[in-house]
């Protein structure tokens, strides 16, 4: 493969920059996942669609690719679809409630994979708050597919889901930067798309670039400007949510606008052990669930499948 000419396509900048088409992208992202292209080269091109943003093309191209290396698992027979919550930015000054919403939807009876980073020196993960909630980190396969069985929620680190993603998605500490991992990372799915996925944004321009590759893909899911980049809905304020299936746009969770009437009680705190504290009184019924996540919830489990709430 011709790195040097892929360079030159996709490196002159936001506005001079070409394409490349769904094919070289499958190869070109394939190669990038199993560490076949030289580093100089590799910080090259990620950096270029960093600046000049994925087309719809390469975005099919690079997750047909990714979407081969990740760890595949079976769905609990008899059970309503899986729910995947991926989280990969954390809490840098909130608490990170995404632990709350994957225990609210397992409650209801919907299986429930979230995946993710596990550190990140500058904010809380999920993982931090899944531990300090006494629920352990899912390695294997067969652990995965026992839990949601059981009715447990799964959180399984990108490093056991798929080791080649969770590679490029370590560049950003010595690039500098995130790469277009981090935005196919939150599209990642062990169901091969028999499932229900709630995928976050942070930035405005990917929310038409997510919803495009819901509706080509004609797989389920809900996305939402996240809170912090988070899947969770912001516990102050209803988002605006679209729910995507059949390769249509089915669903949309209007934005709240207006002054807000009251502020949900919150933690106190963003750390993982004070978030977890919160999240068990708020499952055991002692502080109220922000009403947005119960909107977020209500939506979750109608189009998974189980009986609304």
């Amino acid at each position: 493969m011709d790195y040097t000419q892929i360079i030159k396509e996709i490196g002159r900048g936001k506005d001079g920059a070409g394409d490349i088409d769904q094919a070289v992208a499958c190869e070109l992202y394939g190669n990038m996942l199993d560490g076949k292209v030289p580093d100089f080269e590799l910080g090259a091109m990620l950096i270029a669609f960093r600046i000049k943003a994925e087309s719809e093309a390469e975005m099919q191209g690079f997750y047909q690719a990714m979407d081969e290396r990740v760890m595949k698992l079976q769905a609990p027979a008899g059970k309503p679809l899986p729910v995947v919550i991926s989280t990969y930015n954390g809490a840098r000054r909130q608490a990170n409630l995404t632990p709350l919403l994957a225990l609210l939807l397992a409650r209801e009876g919907v299986p429930v994979l979230v995946h993710g980073v596990t550190k990140d020196p500058k904010r809380v993960t999920s993982a931090e708050v899944f531990r300090e909630l006494g629920i352990p980190w899912t390695t294997t396969k067969a652990d995965a597919e026992q839990r949601m069985n059981d009715g447990m929620p799964v959180f399984m680190p990108i490093a056991a889901l798929s080791p080649q993603l969770d590679q490029l998605l370590e560049l950003r500490w010595r690039l500098g930067v995130r790469n277009s991992t981090h935005t196919l990372a939150k599209l990642a799915d062990p169901f091969s798309g028999q499932s229900f996925r709630i995928v976050s944004v942070t930035h405005p321009d990917y929310i038409s670039r997510m919803g495009a590759f819901f509706i080509n893909s004609g797989t389920k899911g809900m996305l939402l400007r996240g809170t912090e980049g988070e899947v969770y809905a912001n516990p102050k304020r209803t988002p605006r949510m679209e729910i995507f299936g059949e390769g249509m746009l089915q669903q949309v969770i209007e934005a709240q606008e207006g002054s807000v009437s009251a502020i949900p009680q919150l933690p106190a705190a963003m750390d993982a052990v004070t978030t977890a504290r919160w999240i068990e009184q708020a499952m055991a019924g002692e502080i109220a669930v922000p009403e947005p996540i119960l909107v977020q919830l209500k939506c979750c489990v109608s189009a998974a499948g189980a009986e609304r709430l």
